[in-house]
């Protein structure tokens, strides 16, 4: 076949960077939740919706990464 034309590599560039900006923001999200749920005593309280909440979050980080690593991958094949 043939290699990936430069559009398709810039656009692939493009989406694994914002899947890594993705990612980022996933995180911060959990730290904010967790850092809300800090007790004065610096134990952590969290309600079970809280803890459904960060396995939601933990998935979809999940999956930011393996997108990351399968268009890194994408990007990287040599042309066949």
């Amino acid at each position: 076949m043939s290699e990936m034309s430069p559009l398709a590599k810039f656009l692939m560039i493009i989406l694994q960077k914002s899947s890594w900006v993705a990612l980022a923001f996933l995180l911060l999200v959990a730290g904010i939740v967790l850092w809300q749920g800090v007790s004065p005593d610096g134990s952590i309280d969290l309600s079970r919706q809280d803890y459904k909440f960060l396995g939601v979050v933990a998935v979809m980080a999940a999956l930011a990464i393996y997108l990351v690593r399968a268009i890194g991958n994408e990007i990287n094949r040599p042309g066949e």
